[in-house]
């Protein structure tokens, strides 16, 4: 026992292990329960979104990842045909009747639950009217 006491103070690294399991002051023991406190984040506060502001959802040219993006962010990007209008009156009436089911599908697919992705997958299920 002495021989493997003694080899074992010898190594440096055997050495720092036997030294901080004596110095620690307290055994955690995985029975223990652990209480997660909330955590406010300022950072985080959420912004009011202007109704003025044109928001359009688009495909990302480079990863093919939908994203909702303002008109001047846009503003760089050629100028073609929408692929589809977000603005179109006769949709509204329909818009208004969005349930919380195609929300969180638009939100899964799309990223975003905005006009344009509500619009987007109603296409895809050949229900907009």
């Amino acid at each position: 026992m002495k021989k493997l006491f003694i080899a074992l103070t010898t190594k440096s690294t055997a050495l720092l292990s036997l030294a901080s399991l004596v110095m620690t002051s307290k055994v955690t023991t995985a029975g223990q329960p652990v209480n997660p406190q909330p955590v406010k984040r300022t950072d985080a506060a959420t912004t009011p979104v202007s109704a003025e502001g044109q928001k359009a959802c688009v495909k990302h040219p480079k990863l093919g990842k939908y994203f909702c993006a303002n008109a001047k962010q846009l503003s760089h990007l050629k100028k073609g045909a929408p692929e589809i209008n977000a603005t179109d009156v006769n949709n509204e009436k329909a818009l208004l009747g969005v349930t919380d089911a195609e929300s969180d599908a638009a939100v899964a697919m799309f990223g975003c639950d905005c006009v344009a992705s509500v619009n987007c997958l109603r296409r895809l299920r050949n229900s907009l009217p």
